[in-house]
Parts: C-alpha cells; sequence; structure tokens
C-alpha cells in the first residue's frame, strides 16, 4: 500500500500497475466452490456479530420448529426446504449495505489540464471541509482508481461464497474465478468491497470488454476482483475503524494469501488534482476519493479525468427484447405486446418519474387480459440489471427507473403498474395522503363526479393542494401532496376524517363500509393507507377493455360529460404533448396536515 498522501505534494500520481497475476485469471481451483440463494435478513448495527442461522419463532427450541412452513404463492404448507451451503454467504451478504458513491461536478475535458486540475483542487477543498462542523478537518485523502468494473460485495462464510451487486442481485456464477479467489484468503469469514474487472490488451480496465464477454452468457473466468475495503473478517466488524486500518488489514489479508487472485486497489499519491490529471493517458476513467480516517459509512468522491461524469450504474445487461411481438393481449381491441411496449416507449419520460426510488407491484397477463393474472411482488430472479431491486420489510422488492427496465417487464406482458406511496430514502414517509372512490354497483359516472368535487371543496376549505387522476376503470383517485416529515398514520387519520364528513354530506351516494356484501351498491370512499398498500400509478395501463389508462385531468376537466375511457393506449401521448403532466404537483408536496387534521377532529 502505499504511503499517505499530502496534499502538499505537487508530484504527479505513481502509475497504476496491475500484477502480473491479474491478467491471467486463471489460478488453481481450491476446494469448495461458489454456490447461491439462501434468505437474508435486514442489515445488522455496526459491532454485531452477524447469526446465520435461520430465524426461529419465540418460545421455540432450535431444531424443534416445525418441519412445515407456509408457501407465499399457494398459500398452504409444505415442507420446510434443508439450509443450503449457499445459505451463509447470502445472509452475511444481506448484513452489508455498499456506501454511496457520489459523483463530483462535471469536470472540464482532459486537453484542458489547467481547468481540469483548478476544478480538481476544488474538489479537494470541498471533500476536506464538508464535515468540518462535525470534527476535525482532515487534509489527509486516499486517493484510488476508479476501476471501469462492476461493483459487488463480495462475501465468504467458510466454504461459501457469493458475488452481489449494490441490490443483491447475484454475480456469483458469472463469475466464477473472482468468486473462488475469497477461498484463498486465510480469513473464513469476510466481506469485501470491490469491484469486478476486465483488463484489455493494454492493460487497463474496460468495462466495454466485461459487458461483452457476459452478454456471451456464459461464466467469466477471466474477470478479476480488485478490492477496494475490508468491511468483515471473522468476527470482527470493522466498518467504524479508520479507512487506513481497514485498508492495512486488507493488505495483510491479501498479501498472505500470495497469489490469491484478488488484487489490492492501488492508493495514488499526490495532490487531487495532479492526480487526475496523471491517470488520463493510462485509460483509467477517474478517481474515488475518501478522507483516510474516516468510517466505512461515509461518502465516497468520484472524480472524472474526463468531460463525461463517471456512471456507477452501467448495465451489464443486454437491451430488453421483446418476443412474441404480435401476441394479443386485449382481444377485443386487438392490442398486441408490439403495442404495449410501444405505449409504454412513448410515455416513458413522464410515468418514470412516478416510478423512481418507488417499490412498484407489477400486474401481468401472459395470456391476456381474459386469462389469469397476477401480482409481481418480488424482482424475477433472471431479471437485468438495469431493473433495480430493493429490500423492503423482507421481500426484495422491484424498483424501475429507466425505459430499458419499463420495457422489459411491459415485455414479460405487465400491463399495470401500483407504486408504494412512499419513495425509498423515505420509506415511512408517505408522498401523498389517497382518497380512493370506488364506485358500486348503482353508482353512475355523475356520482362520482359529485362526490370528488365535494372532496375538492372540502380541501379548499382546508387549504390543501390536491391532484385528480382517473383510476383507469370507474373510479377516480383524489391525493393529497404532502410536505416532507408526515408518517402513514396521520395521512390514513386525515382520510378518514373526510372519508366520515362525506358519510354524513352523501348518506344516500357513499359508505365506508369495505364488505361488499353491506355497501348497497353504494361508492366506496377508501382511505387506508399504510407503507405496502399500493395505488395504480399515473399513465399506468389497466387490464380492462379500452386499454385505458390511469389519467391525471384537470379539476375543471371533472365534468358529468367526461368519459374517461377516452384515455387510452391511443390516446395518451397526444394528450401529454398538449396538457403536460398534470400530476406534477406529487413531485414537490406542499401540504401539511396538522392544521386540517384538528379541523377534522373538532367535526366530531
Amino acid at each position: 500500500m502505499g504511503g499517505m498522501p499530502d496534499k502538499r505534494a505537487t508530484g504527479a500520481a505513481k502509475p497504476v500497475a496491475v500484477p502480473s497475476s491479474a491478467t491471467t485469471g486463471s489460478a488453481a481451483k481450491p476446494s469448495g466452490s461458489p454456490v447461491v440463494d439462501g434468505a437474508g435478513k435486514p442489515p445488522i448495527a455496526k459491532g454485531t456479530k452477524p447469526s446465520t442461522k435461520s430465524p426461529v419463532p419465540k418460545g421455540t427450541k432450535p431444531g424443534t420448529e416445525s418441519p412445515l412452513v407456509k408457501d407465499h404463492k399457494t398459500g398452504k404448507r409444505r415442507a420446510r426446504r434443508p439450509s443450503r451451503p449457499g445459505d451463509a454467504a447470502y445472509s452475511l451478504a444481506r448484513r452489508f449495505v455498499l456506501a454511496p458513491i457520489t459523483t463530483g461536478p462535471r469536470e472540464s475535458s482532459s486537453s484542458e489540464s489547467s481547468s481540469s486540475e483548478s476544478s480538481a483542487a476544488t474538489r479537494e477543498s470541498s471533500i476536506a471541509n464538508r464535515d468540518s462542523t462535525a470534527r476535525e478537518v482532515t487534509t489527509a485523502l486516499f486517493i484510488e482508481p476508479a476501476w471501469d468494473g462492476h461493483r459487488v460485495l463480495a462475501t465468504r462464510d467458510g466454504t461459501s461464497v457469493r458475488l452481489a451487486a449494490a441490490d443483491f442481485r447475484e454475480w456469483t456464477n458469472t463469475f466464477p474465478s473472482a468468486a473462488r479467489s475469497l477461498l484463498r484468503l486465510s480469513a473464513k469469514t469476510l466481506a469485501i468491497d470491490g469491484v469486478v474487472c476486465m483488463m484489455d490488451k493494454t492493460g487497463a480496465p474496460s468495462f466495454d470488454k466485461l459487458r461483452k464477454a457476459v452478454a456471451v452468457g456464459t461464466a467469466v473466468p477471466a474477470a478479476l476482483l480488485i478490492a477496494w475495503d475490508l468491511l468483515w473478517v471473522d468476527d470482527e466488524d470493522l466498518r467504524g475503524l479508520p479507512l487506513v486500518e481497514r485498508r492495512r488489514r486488507l493488505a495483510a489479508l491479501i498479501a498472505a494469501a500470495g497469489d490469491s487472485g484478488v488484487i489490492l486497489s492501488q492508493q495514488l499519491d499526490g495532490e487531487l488534482a495532479h492526480v487526475v490529471a496523471s491517470v488520463a493517458p493510462l485509460g483509467i476513467r477517474g478517481v474515488v476519493v475518501r478522507e483516510a480516517d474516516a468510517p466505512y459509512d461515509t461518502s465516497w468522491q468520484a472524480v472524472s479525468a474526463s468531460g463525461e461524469p463517471i456512471d456507477w450504474r452501467r448495465s451489464l445487461s443486454p437491451p430488453p427484447p421483446l418476443s412474441n411481438a404480435d401476441k394479443v393481449l386485449y382481444p377485443r381491441d386487438g392490442v398486441c405486446k408490439r403495442d404495449i411496449a410501444a405505449y409504454y416507449r412513448d410515455v416513458a419520460s413522464a410515468i418514470i418519474p412516478h416510478l423512481l426510488d418507488r417499490p412498484v407491484v407489477v400486474q401481468r397477463w401472459p395470456d391476456g387480459i381474459d386469462e389469469f393474472d397476477w401480482y409481481q411482488h418480488r424482482m424475477p430472479p433472471k431479471a437485468p440489471d438495469y431493473l433495480r431491486a430493493a429490500w423492503v420489510d423482507g421481500v426484495r422488492r422491484i424498483v424501475i427507473e429507466n425505459g430499458d427496465g419499463l420495457l422489459w417487464m411491459a415485455n414479460q406482458a405487465g400491463l399495470v403498474y401500483h407504486g408504494f406511496a412512499s419513495r425509498l430514502a423515505t420509506i415511512a414517509e408517505p408522498d401523498w395522503a389517497m382518497i380512493d372512490l370506488d364506485p358500486g354497483e348503482r353508482t353512475r359516472w355523475p356520482d362520482i363526479v359529485d362526490v370528488a368535487l365535494a372532496i375538492r371543496k372540502l380541501l379548499e376549505l382546508l387549504e390543501l393542494p390536491s391532484v385528480v387522476k382517473t383510476s383507469g376503470q370507474r373510479g377516480v383517485h383524489v391525493l393529497v401532496p404532502l410536505a416532507a416529515g408526515h408518517d402513514f398514520a396521520q395521512a390514513e387519520a386525515f382520510g378518514d376524517g373526510i372519508g366520515k364528513l362525506l358519510a354524513r354530506l352523501l348518506p344516500d351516494k357513499v359508505t365506508l363500509e369495505f364488505d361488499k356484501e353491506k355497501r348497497g351498491g353504494k361508492l366506496l370512499v377508501d382511505t387506508r393507507q399504510f407503507m405496502a398498500k399500493t395505488l395504480v400509478v399515473p399513465y399506468s395501463l389497466r387490464g380492462v377493455d379500452g386499454a385505458t389508462v390511469s389519467t391525471p385531468i384537470a379539476w375543471d376537466e371533472l365534468t358529468p360529460s367526461l368519459d374517461p375511457r377516452s384515455f387510452t393506449l391511443r390516446t395518451l401521448r397526444d394528450r401529454l404533448d398538449a396538457r403536460g403532466d398534470l400530476a406534477a404537483p406529487l413531485f414537490s408536496g406542499t401540504g401539511r396536515l396538522d392544521r386540517a387534521l384538528a379541523q377534522l377532529r373538532a367535526q366530531g
């Protein structure tokens, strides 16, 4: 490991050298082989030893738990799956979250070296001073190459190993040599933050070469694991230690193993500006900078050596396919899968902002809307890596954040997208309070309009903003965009207060009774709200005749003469061009419920 960087130094960075063993990827195979699968648990607190035992119900003696478990798909009891060798490594991996890497401001092109060095110097000052209010400012920065590969969490527990991306996507079997290299290290339990790379003919890392190798569809034995950090070793959690101490331990672990195949990421000495200018000719895309005394979970900074910002979310998966393109999914409308894909491609710029960072449940009709449908809660096991996965309440949820992810799900006959009311970054805080108008058998469209307009009047009296949209079927959704800091209990209490007022004002039209047989054909005002409660997102199709769309509308459009069935797969793009996204207020909620809740409580 290189010496500690000195901000006062003016020398150029040391050249990046990859050991000769790094280019072969062909060390002897040890006993044991990478095994995957199993179930994980939420991350544990630092300093806590992870347990890889399966959870046992309270009061049950280990070894006497029931041999039967409930199957989440069928609801029936089935035999408990015996634990497999890979479960331990999988469970261990579930206890860690890769530290975020923040990309710095866009750097000037490498040809404008003076400007680039000035920008990097500014970044160096920013990094050194960003925590000055929290602790004594350090001038020691730890600089490494921003390796042009795929970042992974590498874990080992005994003879089982695992490579996983930041969202726990499995890469062990794709990069078997990199995975097996962990078995050559002396620690029996470990977790490493690193990058899987392939080198080009010049010896520089090449993401394009890695992606092409993965696209072939077979294992990539030439891929290497370059280690950035050591999070856990044997029974010790290292994340709270200073970076220099973690790196010292990592270097010793790798050196003791000899030709293990795990490569230690090289520290680059010198001023940040000079280091950035020096790595570009070597084929390195930039550098990663951390404070030398910082714990693991402190944000990392990436500084580009070119005019392009460093992208850490690049995909190794092939583009989304379109299979069985002519398969008809809406038989009475002649709408086939090709049309579904074209629609979601056309409205991607409008629907994706409503999906970003939000867990989604995808409703799929593999054989068309006349056949069975099912709800995809969990990330499909062979999904591409441009679909993001996130653990929420023990479920590896789907998060769609780009057009490729949306089109891949559309190709899986994913027609309808039901989103959480909160985003992952603030999962306990809803973005809106929801009032769902669910019509009964004797409810007519003018009745729905009357009730919705009554809600609008109440919200105006309470001085709260609102967004209204069609459900895409017979109903209407009224949403109150909320300011940050509300919880689901407040949102539901608010909706409950509105519902009770409506039941008193319009007793012949609305009900709060959830038992359908007791509703008397009236419109249900559904105000239930909790974290896993979903709502069809704006611009999602519905699985009904007409290929209708859940469409945001202006309040002055909500009249008895409006036909919500006019908003379809064939008309929505033109409407978006003309009206824009009328649900945009949901992105920056301003509603505060405290005063409104007090007023509603006063009404009894």
